[in-house]
């Protein structure tokens, strides 16, 4: 199997420190890097005049693909940033999910162990919403895309409103 052509999903953020407690502290993926950027040329590239952003990217240790980027903007001009509006329900047309596999953290040796765990932490994270509480699922017919196994996954929106669904994975 190889890597898919998805190299990162960036997350605007308000706030990366408060974002930090959610997909480093409860989630459990590694700090690959933590950057910040000026000047007329970063805040080109975003639509804006000027800015700097402060730039984390995560993952599980090695990966090369799949990272969430974490992309908190500050000192912007000509105006603010303005956030998106609370989406109110789920899902929607156009809304965006991110799926966090729990199973591969865990198996890269990162903080989350189990569902259980991680909706613990969650819960104690101010800002986390749940949309679904944690379900299972069986799948009895292997595929080449999904093994066939014991499913359980859960959806939550982030601080920033971003809907984020974590799937996790034992053998029958």
């Amino acid at each position: 199997m190889s890597d898919g052509p998805v190299k990162r999903v960036t997350l605007w953020v308000r706030d990366a420190e408060r974002s930090l407690r959610i997909y480093r502290d409860a989630l459990g993926l590694s700090v690959l890097e933590d950057k910040r950027l000026s000047g007329v040329g970063i805040a080109r590239m975003i639509g804006l005049q000027s800015a700097s952003l402060r730039i984390v990217h995560l993952a599980t240790p090695g990966a090369t693909h799949g990272w969430v980027g974490l992309y908190e903007i500050a000192d912007d001009a000509p105006s603010a940033v303005a956030a998106l509006p609370d989406p109110g329900g789920f899902p929607r047309y156009g809304q965006a999910t991110v799926v966090v596999d729990i199973e591969a953290i865990r198996a890269a040796g990162g903080g989350a162990h189990s569902m259980q765990q991680v909706v613990a932490k969650l819960r104690a994270t101010p800002g986390v919403r749940f949309i679904t509480e944690p379900s299972e699922y069986i799948k009895t017919t292997p595929s080449e895309a999904m093994r066939a196994g014991r499913y359980g996954e859960m959806i939550f929106f982030d601080p920033d409103n971003i809907a984020v669904s974590l799937i996790d994975y034992a053998p029958l």
